[in-house]
Formats: C-alpha cells, sequence, structure tokens
C-alpha cells in the first residue's frame, strides 16, 4: 500500500479502513501504523479498526510488543487482521521479525501503534520503511470533542458539559469513560434537543472509570493527570457575583485553576483577592496556606514586589505565632520567585537551608537547574530522577528535563521527550505557564528536527498566553515567534523584556545563530554579549560553549570572564584544593602534584576541573596568577 492515510476530525478514517480490508480479501496486504504522543488515543483507534474488521468477516488478532508476531499471522488461512499495540516498546529483534513480516505481501492487515519518535533504532527503521502508510494521531480539538459528545448523547451539551469534557485533553478513551459515568449515575439530563450536566461535582464511579480505564490504555501518570484536572473541573473559574462571599482557600484553588489553564488575567486577580480575603482567617485556619499559594502566582507572574510582600507579611506572622507548620512550602515558594527573577545562587541558597530528604519537586528543580548551569550534568539527572520519583507536577521541572535531555543527547531527544510528557494541548500549556521562556527551547529543537508544525504549535500557544501582556509571557512569545520566523527584530525585543540575564543571554545568542553568513562582524559582537551575560549569570556551562564559538570564528581575546560562583574566594576551597592550587601557583605538573599529595593524575584534574568552577577561571596560568595576588594580601590556610 502506498497512499498516505489522510486523518479525519476523529483520528480515524472509516472509509479508509474498509477499503484496505477490501483489498486483503483479494489478496492484498496491507500496513496501517497509527502514531501520536500519549493521551491520542492510538489504543482506541486499534480497537476500533479490529471492531471494523470483524464485521467485515476477518479474523482478529491483539498482540502486544513482546508477544511473537508469527502467532497471529501464520496460524489463519483466512484474511486476518492482527493489532500490535505500543510497538515502540519491542525489542530489536521483535522489531526485525515484524519488519520481514509486514513486508511479505500476505493477506494479513497488519495494525500497528506507538508513540512517535519512541523506540529502538530498529522499531525507527520499521516506521522509516512504513512511511507512506503511517497516520499521524493528535488529539482532539474542542470543537471535535463537541461533536462527539453530540453525536454519543443525540444532542447539543450545554457550556457546563463541554467546559468539563474539555479537561480531557482530546483523549477518546478518557472522553467515553467520562460520558459513561456521568449518564450512568444520573449526572446529565438530556431533553429538548440540550445535553446539560443537573448535578455540581463529580460522582465516584465517574473517578473510578477514569482511574481504570486511562491507567489500563494511557499509564500511571496520565491517569493521575487525568484525574486532577477533572477535580479541578468541579470548582467553576467565574467571577464572584455581588453579594456572595467566597471562603479563601475556595477563592485561590479557583486562582490556581484559571491560572494554570491558561485564563492568567483571571487568575492573578483572584490571588489577589484570595490574599485579601485571607485576612478573614485566624492563624490556626491557615491563612499562610492561601498566601504561600498566591504568593507563587505572583512569581509566575514576574510581581516581584508584590510576591515578596506576601511571603514577608507569611513570615512575620509564623514567627509572631511560633508555627513552623508552613515552613517548608514557604522555603520553595521563596526559591521559586528567586529563581524566576534570574536570582539562581540564591534560590540555592534557601533550598540547601532545608532537610535534602524533605525537598519538594519545585526545589528539586532548582537545584536540577543550577547543576545543568554550572555543568554538572549527571548531577542535574540525580536531581530530575529523584523529581519524578516523588511524583511531583511534571510541568513543575518539565523546562530543566528538556534542557537536560538537549545536553546530554541532542535535540531530537529533547523533541521526542516533549512530545511523550506534553503531547497535548493542554499539558503543554501548563507547562508554558510554569516556565513561558521554554516555548523558545522546543521551538529551536522543533526547527532542528524540521518539524515545523510543533513550532507553529507551540507559538500559538505562548501567543495566546501572551495576549494578558504579563512581561514574562510577552518575551518568550516574541522569542518563540522571532526563532520561528528567524525574525532578529523579533528577538532584540525579546532581550529588552526579559528579566533575568541568562534569558537576555539565551536570546541574544539566538540572533547570532540566525544573523547571515555576510555579517561575522555582528555574530562575533553578539556572541561577546551573550558571553558577557552568561557570565553575570554565572552559567558556566553555557559560557564555556559560548567561548569556545567565538574561537571557533577567530576571536581569542574576549572581553569577558566568567565570575563564578558570586562572592567565593580561596577561603572557600577545601584544604585538599587548596593545596592543589598553590602546586599549581609554585609550576608543578599535574603528574608532580599527584605525587606531592598521594592521589592519581586523574583525581587532580577532577580537582581542577572543580577549582575551576569556583573561583571562574579557565586555565592555570590564570588560576596561579590570581592566586599569587591574593596570598600576597591575604593569609591562605595551611594546607
Amino acid at each position: 500500500m502506498t497512499m498516505r492515510e489522510e486523518q479525519t476530525s476523529r483520528n480515524l478514517d472509516r472509509a479508509f479502513v474498509r477499503s484496505v480490508l477490501s483489498a486483503a480479501k483479494s489478496g492484498k496486504g496491507a500496513v496501517l501504523l497509527y502514531e501520536g504522543a500519549p493521551q491520542t488515543g492510538k489504543t482506541w483507534v486499534l480497537g476500533e479498526v479490529l471492531g471494523l474488521a470483524a464485521d467485515a468477516g476477518f479474523a482478529t488478532i491483539r498482540l502486544g510488543a513482546d508477544e511473537h508476531p508469527a502467532v497471529g499471522a501464520a496460524t489463519h488461512a483466512e484474511p486476518t487482521v492482527v493489532a500490535i499495540d505500543d510497538v515502540h516498546r519491542a525489542s530489536p529483534g521483535f522489531a526485525r521479525e515484524l519488519l520481514a513480516m509486514v513486508t511479505a505481501g500476505t493477506r494479513t492487515v497488519w495494525v500497528l501503534a506507538r508513540e512517535s519518535g519512541a523506540g529502538c533504532p530498529e522499531v525507527e527503521r520499521l516506521c522509516r520503511v512504513l512511511g507512506d502508510t503511517r497516520a499521524e494521531l493528535v488529539p482532539w480539538t474542542e470543537d471535535e470533542t463537541a461533536c462527539y459528545l453530540t453525536d454519543r448523547l443525540h444532542a447539543t451539551p450545554d457550556l457546563a458539559l463541554t467546559r468539563l469534557a474539555n479537561t480531557a485533553g482530546g483523549n477518546p478513551a478518557l472522553l467515553e469513560a467520562l460520558v459513561d459515568g456521568l449518564s450512568h449515575e444520573g449526572f446529565l439530563e438530556v431533553g429538548d434537543g440540550c445535553a446539560r450536566l443537573v448535578k455540581p461535582g463529580l460522582p465516584e464511579g465517574v473517578l473510578s472509570a477514569v482511574r481504570d480505564r486511562v491507567l489500563r490504555l494511557c499509564g500511571e501518570q496520565l491517569a493521575r493527570d487525568a484525574l486532577v484536572e477533572l477535580t479541578r473541573s468541579a470548582l467553576p473559574a467565574g467571577g464572584v457575583p455581588a453579594g456572595v462571599v467566597r471562603e479563601p482557600r475556595e477563592t485561590m484553588a479557583r486562582a490556581a485553576k484559571a491560572w494554570y489553564s491558561g485564563d492568567l488575567s483571571l487568575g492573578l486577580r483572584l490571588a489577589h483577592q484570595a490574599i485579601s480575603e485571607s485576612g478573614r482567617l485566624a492563624a490556626d485556619e491557615a491563612p499562610a496556606e492561601v498566601e504561600i499559594a498566591a504568593a507563587v502566582v505572583l512569581a509566575d507572574a514576574s510581581r516581584f514586589e508584590e510576591c515578596d510582600a506576601t511571603l514577608a507579611a507569611v513570615r512575620d506572622r509564623m514567627r509572631w505565632t511560633g508555627q513552623t507548620r508552613w515552613e517548608a512550602p514557604w522555603s520553595a515558594a521563596k526559591a521559586r520567585r528567586l529563581a524566576k527573577a534570574g536570582r539562581l545562587s540564591d534560590a540555592v541558597a534557601v533550598v540547601n537551608s532545608r532537610d535534602s530528604a524533605e525537598l519538594s519537586s519545585s526545589e528539586l528543580a532548582v537545584l536540577a537547574l543550577a547543576a545543568l548551569r554550572d555543568g554538572d550534568i549527571a548531577k542535574s539527572a540525580r536531581y530530575v530522577r529523584r523529581c519524578k520519583l516523588i511524583e511531583g507536577d511534571p510541568a513543575e521541572y518539565g523546562s530543566v528535563v528538556l534542557q537536560l535531555a538537549e545536553a546530554q543527547y541532542g535535540p531530537e531527544h529533547a523533541l521526542s521527550l516533549m512530545k511523550e510528557m506534553y503531547g497535548t494541548g493542554r499539558r503543554l500549556r501548563e507547562l508554558l505557564v510554569h516556565e513561558p521562556s521554554v516555548a523558545a527551547l522546543i521551538v529551536r529543537v522543533a526547527r532542528c528536527g524540521d518539524d515545523l508544525p510543533t513550532a507553529r504549535w507551540v507559538c500559538g500557544l505562548i501567543g495566546d498566553l501572551a495576549e494578558d501582556d504579563l512581561p514574562a509571557f510577552r518575551a518568550a512569545d516574541l522569542h518563540a515567534h522571532g526563532l520561528s520566523r528567524r525574525d532578529t527584530g523579533l528577538l532584540a525585543q525579546a532581550r529588552l523584556l526579559y528579566a533575568d540575564s541568562w534569558s537576555r543571554a539565551r536570546v541574544v545568542e539566538d540572533i547570532a545563530d540566525i544573523a547571515p553568513a555576510d555579517a561575522s562582524p555582528r555574530t562575533a559582537n553578539a556572541l561577546q554579549e551573550a558571553l558577557s551575560l552568561y557570565s553575570e549569570a554565572a552559567a558556566a556551562r553555557d559560557f564555556a560553549r559560548v567561548r569556545s564559538r567565538l574561537r571557533s570564528v577567530g576571536v581569542y581575546d574576549t572581553y569577558a570572564r566568567f565570575s563564578g560562583i558570586p562572592g567565593v574566594t580561596f577561603r572557600d576551597l577545601t584544604d585538599k584544593q587548596e593545596s592543589i592550587v598553590r602546586l599549581v601557583a609554585d609550576g608543578l605538573t599535574n603528574h608532580q602534584i599527584a605525587n606531592q599529595v598521594f592521589v592519581t593524575t586523574h583525581t587532580v584534574n577532577f580537582h581542577l576541573r572543580k577549582i575551576f568552577r569556583k573561583i571562574g577561571v579557565n586555565s592555570r596560568v590564570e588560576l596561579a596568577a590570581l592566586y599569587k595576588s591574593w596570598a600576597s594580601s591575604e593569609l591562605p590556610r595551611s594546607g
């Protein structure tokens, strides 16, 4: 089969499938490959195709990626449809055997499903060979979800039901479970051509059905996300009617729902309202809970002065009352505020003041980002693993996960991981609300992979968020669109709006990347500016990358010098490190130093790398000169 399946609004062109089945009855084998991110209904599509095949008189078999494909193909003389789910989980040997069988041209119709871009190299080869028969599944749009409800209920859904259905993220299996549960437990009323929600909240049966079905079809993390989103949907996000007094925690819950669903103006207004209402609560009724949650929204909106004032008020109240139970969330909010403002070293200091075993995913994300900026990729990866183990919100650490993936394995891996973790509009929008600057990273890796639809999709999402005209989101919007369109004018505007040195450095580096080939002086000037800004941000890894780029274009005499960790001097070195520095200053080689301090040469190299990062130097000569200058005015410790 050589024609490419064109997707209909329901992720499945039934007429096309029937034509394939008809051809197979006359001896023409076929392969249908369905790809998509999690929550796009791949398993559901396989079930629908098997249903069509059974209706057409085919023998049908459904296998897992760990079952041998010959089980389905070799034991049936009649036309057969074999469906294999999660092909990306297949072993290399399985993928090779499957490729040989699906290209044999028998009367078997193979229906395969996998997550886009996932799997071993043999799976990738199999999918490339089937390039003309693959169909990319995408989440249903809100219009398509409304169409499903209308068809299923034979009535037009009201606004409340439509909003609830849209929390399913366009996943057919989740929508089916949701509508089944609501219908069976009497939460829906259909009459006069309209389907209405007639009870508030959600029945336990719906949550149970969603949990069981989504867990089976989509995996544990997606099931958890779906339940959280459905539960949130029971809280109305609209304004407060005149004369109605809300409980502060309810107002804050509505603020968080509005904010993280992308209604930034409403979320910010409700967060301010929650702070005002929290004054009615007594100290033992947890006003700190409301105010800390509001401070997080203020930090995400770059309202740093308001955030500081709110956190300071909470801190003073905790001191007056002697309460300690809000210390952990207060510290997490403070670290987040500092990191948002580009004060990463201060954020790390706040996190390090806490017990490491009790850190939240947002605090671990701060440590992971700091380690990545410092060039310690292994340490950053350890913190990311801890984020995943404590089952925090993936949106809280998603930005550093994608940056780490790019640093470890390159842009293609980062793009694949983004689609796996944030393959729906709702989940990606939540990530962009947490960290809007990640939009530029996604556009950058998408362009590296010639994935222009993904770049346009991300630009559309961040553009919608930027409509509320908050500076951080406006800067991210200009940055993403500037990269997508290769427009240095838009990038220059983003550079002016970004509040932190690292983000300004990254956009300036992007300007250098897309400068015309004949603009080498301008490129060098842009890289010099990026180098200076990365130094200001104490981003050692990025500083080293840009300095290497400058040297590749013949610029060795850079005016920027990496500043290292602010405030670090030779007194902050360990005894062992200072001993090594003193011997370097005396002119000894690494081999001679190793003999002096009774370690291996490899260990000396390891210590020197750490010393370079701590002090902010780039060579032994620079280190020796600085040490001699310092030693002439300071008494070094004995060692």
